[in-house]
């Protein structure tokens, strides 16, 4: 009976079949942001973990030489110094920091598994006794990436090498056998790896939602304070290092207390949370906004010089007073009143520049409210 080995392709391509067919509690709703932050995440782990993990493993595939003295003494040398030439030639990966992680797990994977393999065939009755081995490097290979992709080809090129000893070396049906029991391994370290990547996802899910949480206000969605005063230490740092202009625009809505008196705090809350919508659209990606206390609003801005400054609080302004919210007495208008102050090396620090963005915001309400006050003019 003349056997059909199936090629590596063959093989490739039904696992990669199920790996995309199978979709984790979950996967669909991770945003694309998201998943390329955990996967980065997850590679800086793993390239943390590689030197000691990757001497560890190479230790043992070169200790294993024993076992192979036991086994078949006629072959030792050969196979002792394929395992070492194989090591070695794998061991770049385990400081070479310049190449990416997936990379690094590859060159490695490839070079050891590709040692227990070629050691397996090279002895007599090798592969009957070293599917253990051969299995036991398929399993590790789950933990060292959470793309399938790269684990399919981590998978590729011993799985590859047994395909074309074992239909050179072996009988038909312990070569069926071997294969079977491989197949079955590299099933399973998907399966693994898949479920892996699925507490992996809900755990980073978890964790931004809590950091969204601590760092954001509940009502409006804006920064909160203590993550604001965080940003504002951190931009005015980086300014006044750089050299670079810097501005803060602090908002007040007018009269903020008539709304909740006379339309009641739900239409309040409205309002509150149409000014932060209506920011946050109008500000630029870089800028940061946040409710800084009651009706109070702090943008931060980065690389933005005075004239940019007053223009960027003049189309908040506006737009916040073309805004109408619907209310069962009509609709309600309300305007803000504006303070604007520059980073200065004079007056460094950041309570100092939000002092003096509070004082031009009070000058602006004193002056009769809806209009734009620069700090020191």
């Amino acid at each position: 009976m003349k056997l059909r080995a199936p090629s590596p392709a063959d093989a490739a391509a039904i696992l990669r079949r199920a790996v995309r067919r199978y979709r984790p509690p979950g996967a669909a709703a991770m945003p694309p942001q998201a998943e390329r932050e955990m996967l980065a995440r997850h590679d800086g782990d793993v390239a943390r973990w590689l030197p000691p993990l990757g001497a560890l493993f190479g230790a043992l595939v070169v200790l294993f030489g024993i076992w192979d003295a036991l086994l078949d003494r006629s072959h030792y040398l050969l196979s002792l110094t394929l395992r070492l030439t194989l090591v070695l030639a794998g061991a770049p990966a385990l400081w070479n920091t310049h190449w990416h992680p997936g990379l690094r797990c590859l060159l490695l994977y490839w070079s050891h598994c590709g040692a227990v393999v070629l050691a397996c065939f090279v002895l007599d009755g090798g592969v009957l006794y070293g599917m253990a081995g051969m299995t036991a490097c398929v399993a590790m290979a789950a933990v060292m990436t959470l793309r399938p992709r790269i684990l399919l080809s981590l998978f590729s090129l011993p799985f590859a090498l047994y395909l074309a000893l074992g239909a050179w070396r072996l009988p038909p049906f312990t070569y069926l056998s071997g294969l079977m029991q491989y197949l079955l391994a590299m099933a399973l370290a998907t399966a693994v790896m898949l479920i892996i990547r699925s507490f992996h996802r809900r755990a980073f899910l978890l964790e931004r939602e809590l950091l969204h949480s601590a760092r954001h206000d509940g009502l409006t969605g804006a920064c909160n304070r203590a993550y604001l005063d965080q940003m504002g230490e951190r931009e005015l740092t980086l300014a006044l290092r750089h050299g670079r202009p810097l501005a803060v625009a602090m908002l007040d809505i007018d009269h903020f207390k008539r709304v909740n008196d006379n339309y009641g705090h739900d239409v309040g809350d409205q309002v509150l949370r149409a000014l932060a919508r209506t920011c946050q659209d109008t500000l630029r990606g870089v800028d940061h906004f946040g409710r800084y206390g009651g009706e109070e609003f702090v943008c931060i801005l980065p690389e933005t010089a005075r004239a940019e400054a007053l223009a960027c609080a003049e189309r908040l302004r506006l737009a916040l007073a073309a805004l109408a919210i619907e209310t069962p007495a009509g609709p309600l208008r309300f305007t803000v009143s504006v303070g604007v102050a520059l980073a200065s090396a004079d007056q460094p620090g950041w309570p100092a520049l939000l002092k003096r963005a509070d004082t031009a915001l009070y000058r602006a309400k004193n002056s009769g409210r809806d209009q734009v006050a620069l700090a020191g003019a």
